[in-house]
């Protein structure tokens, strides 16, 4: 059921075929879910970090260890990748070039698509710890953007407050309002994919 929810996080029909993604679950919470989510939408799904022993959960793995992926990205000439967390509430990526994007640049890329819809409300939210060079893409564009204390905690209250639909850390913890109340990294990585 959660596979079927995270692939109804996007428009029905898209379709991934095409696109070789390495997912690295970090061998944690999502290391079943998050490869079937991709494969299911049609991608060519490679999936590392996806043996967890109870022990080696974040292990030199995931959003926290991205070196990984950027070395798998490139060994397996890969479209792109997705690193998640232990617990799979965060998520950074990997271009095909092997080049991180963190929380800051995956909230830019959702919001500028979301804003190009039409459907981006409120402000964006970071934190006091998203870089400057976030909110200044987001200014040029014509997106605001407010700060909350650091923690997804006051991420989602500052949202709230402010009628936000899009907020996030650096960290990639990113919490996309209109599709889940709390931070997803497969949901938020179906959004950049989207």
């Amino acid at each position: 059921r959660y596979i079927e929810f995270c692939k109804s996080t996007i428009p029905f029909g898209l379709n991934l075929s095409g696109l070789r993604i390495v997912v690295d679950c970090a061998h944690g919470a999502t290391y079943h879910v998050a490869p079937s989510v991709f494969s299911e939408l049609g991608a060519e799904v490679i999936p590392i970090g996806a043996k967890p022993d109870g022990l080696n959960i974040n292990d030199d793995v995931g959003a926290t260890a991205p070196h990984t992926l950027q070395k798998a990205v490139l060994q397996y000439r890969a479209d792109l990748g997705v690193a998640l967390d232990g617990d799979g509430d965060r998520v950074v990526m990997v271009d095909h070039l092997g080049e991180i994007l963190d929380g800051d640049e995956i909230l830019l890329i959702i919001a500028d698509a979301r804003q190009a819809a039409g459907t981006l409300k409120g402000p964006v939210v970071g934190t006091v710890m998203s870089n400057l060079g976030l909110e200044e893409a987001l200014r040029s564009r014509g997106i605001e953007m407010c700060r909350s204390k650091v923690g997804d905690r006051y991420v989602l209250e500052t949202m709230q407050e402010r009628g936000g639909m899009l907020g996030g850390e650096t960290s990639g913890h990113i919490i996309c309002l209109d599709r889940v109340t709390s931070g997803d990294g497969i949901v938020s990585a179906l959004q950049v994919l989207q």
